[in-house]
C-alpha cells in the first residue's frame, strides 16, 4: 500500500443542488411531451459530489458552499454529513432557494438546466483563516473569479495545494494560483479551440506549476504539465447515466496525489472511480468497488499514452 502523502484534508468549494433526472432515449422535439420511467431526485452540486467521493475513500473533507433556508438546502446538508463530511461552513440565505439542477439524461450524455439559487450567495469572506494550512488542498468548481480568487490567493499563501473544475471556461487570473486544472473536452474545445491538453496548457501560458487535465469521455483523459502530455484511455463500458462522472474523476485523480501517486496514476484513478460512476444511476450510487483506489492500484495494468495525446 502506497504511503498517504499531503495534502491530509481537503477543501471543495462550490454548488449544492438537489437533481431531479429524467432518464430518456431522446430529447423532446419543440411542443412534444415527451414521458419517460423512473425519474429520480439525488443530491448532487459539482463540488458536494467530489466532497462526497473524497469522504468515501476516507479523505478528511471540509465543503464550502452556500443552501437555502429550505428543506432541500437540509437533505443537501445532510447527504453530506452522513459520509463524514464536515458541513459547518456551508452557509444558509433566505435570499433564494437551494440550487436545483434538472437533468435529461441518455446513455450518450446528458443535457442539464441549473436554477443557481442560493448558490449565487456563498460569500468567501466568511470562511476563516483557520481553515488553511500546507497539509490542506482547495479545490473549486465556482467559475466567477470575485469568489475564487479571493480564496485562491488566502489558499496559496498559507501552503495549500488547489485545484479548479473549469466548466465554465478559464480565467487568466485564476490559473496562475492553481495546481491542477481539470477541463471536459466540450468546454476545452469552446473555449479554447482546442481539445488536445498540452496544446491548451501552451495557450494558457504554460505555467511551470499547472498540470491541465482533460477529459475524453469514452477515449480516457489527459494530463499536461511541463514534461508533456500522457493519456490514459478508458474501459469500455455500459454507460446508464454520465451524471457526476466528472466530479468522481476529479475525486480520483485528487485521492491518487495524496498517495504520493503521479499524474498517469491520478488519471487511472480518475477513471475508474468514474466508471464506477456511470454505469449506474445518479451521481452518487452507493454501491461501488472503492478498495483498489484505497490501495493505490486502481485501473492497474492500463499502458498510458505517451507519443501524442490519444
Amino acid at each position: 500500500m502506497r504511503r498517504r502523502n499531503c495534502p491530509q484534508r481537503f477543501f471543495c468549494v462550490g454548488s449544492l443542488n438537489t437533481d431531479i433526472t429524467f432518464p430518456v432515449t431522446r430529447l423532446p422535439e419543440e411542443h412534444e411531451k415527451l414521458r419517460c420511467d423512473g425519474t429520480y431526485i439525488t443530491q448532487g452540486g459539482s463540488a458536494a459530489n467530489t466532497a462526497y467521493w473524497l469522504a468515501r475513500l476516507d479523505n478528511p473533507t471540509t465543503m464550502l458552499g452556500c443552501v437555502g433556508e429550505d428543506a432541500l438546502g437540509m437533505q443537501a446538508i445532510q447527504s453530506l454529513a452522513q459520509v463524514k463530511i464536515k458541513t459547518e461552513h456551508v452557509q444558509r440565505t433566505a435570499q433564494a432557494a437551494t440550487g436545483v439542477a434538472v437533468i435529461f439524461s441518455t446513455p450518450a450524455g446528458k443535457r442539464m438546466v441549473t436554477s443557481n439559487g442560493a448558490n449565487a450567495y456563498f460569500d468567501p469572506a466568511l470562511v476563516p483563516d483557520n481553515l488553511f494550512g500546507p497539509v490542506c488542498h482547495w479545490h473549486f468548481t465556482r467559475p466567477e473569479p470575485h469568489i475564487v480568487l479571493p480564496l485562491l490567493e488566502r489558499a496559496k499563501a498559507f501552503g495549500s495545494t488547489t485545484s479548479c473544475d473549469l466548466d465554465q471556461g478559464p480565467d487568466a487570473s485564476l490559473l496562475p494560483l492553481i495546481d491542477v486544472c481539470f477541463i471536459n473536452h466540450t468546454t476545452a474545445l469552446r473555449w479554447l479551440g482546442t481539445d488536445e491538453a498540452f496544446t491548451a496548457w501552451r495557450k494558457t501560458g504554460g505555467l511551470p506549476r499547472l498540470t491541465f487535465v482533460i477529459t475524453h469521455g469514452p477515449l480516457g483523459a489527459t494530463a499536461a504539465n511541463l514534461l508533456g502530455p500522457i493519456t490514459i484511455p478508458a474501459q469500455k463500458l455500459t454507460v446508464v447515466d454520465r451524471t457526476g462522472g466528472g466530479d468522481a474523476f476529479t475525486a480520483g485523480y485528487l485521492h491518487a496525489l495524496t498517495m504520493g501517486l503521479v499524474p498517469a496514476d491520478g488519471l487511472r484513478h480518475g477513471l475508474y472511480l468514474a466508471a464506477q460512476v456511470i454505469t449506474q444511476e445518479s451521481a452518487r450510487p452507493t454501491v461501488v468497488e472503492l478498495d483498489p483506489l484505497v490501495r493505490g492500484v486502481a485501473y492497474a495494468g492500463v499502458d498510458p499514452v505517451v507519443a501524442g495525446e490519444r
